[in-house]
């Protein structure tokens, strides 16, 4: 199951850029009919929950009614890639804009997947949410509304104020590391 590091992220992504499924064109009869649970459904678990977070992350990045280039950079700085794996997480978001389901059917899914044994990673999920929400500067009350939902569904039940402070935190501790690990 996912942890929270950079192996594992990195693991993944470069598990989808030598992926034929990846790198190839085919699309499930029109960009506005995928699903993403089901193009991907063959990948690793790992793989499924790290393009599981991506999606509840264009979904939330939708909210508000635009999905911004700020916001785009913020899920980039946010997911740890190489260069070269760039055009390979823009083009699952873009996959995932178009998926056809809400915020919280993903949610359920990747709660189906993951479970309560993984709070930590549920947590984390949803500071990335939180910083997505407020990367463009505009906190809108849609995507407040779609995070306390994920939130539901995930069955965290800390107050919002804990919530915001443990995983902000987690986030910077995250960054952090990463940071300290290129360098």
């Amino acid at each position: 199951m996912p942890s929270i590091n950079i192996a594992c992220f990195q693991k993944v992504i470069n598990t989808m850029q030598t992926n034929r499924r990846f790198n190839s064109l085919y699309v499930v009869k029109s960009s506005k009919e995928i699903c993403m649970w089901e193009k991907y459904r063959r990948e690793s678990k790992q793989t499924i929950c790290i393009i599981g977070v991506l999606t509840l992350a264009a979904k939330l990045c939708q909210a508000d009614g635009h999905f911004s280039i700020v916001e785009e950079e913020e899920i980039l700085k946010i997911i740890p890639h190489e260069r070269d794996q760039k055009r390979i997480l823009l083009k699952i978001l873009d996959e995932a804009a178009a998926d056809p389901h809400t915020i919280q059917y993903h949610a359920k899914r990747i709660y189906k997947l993951i479970g309560d044994d993984h709070k930590d990673f549920l947590e984390f999920i949803l500071a990335v949410l939180y910083r997505l929400a407020h990367s463009d500067h505009i906190y809108h009350v849609e995507e407040d509304a779609a995070i306390r939902e994920v939130a539901r569904i995930f069955k965290i039940e800390k107050t919002y104020i804990q919530l915001v402070k443990e995983t902000l935190t987690k986030i910077s501790n995250f960054l952090f590391l990463r940071k300290k690990k290129n360098a």
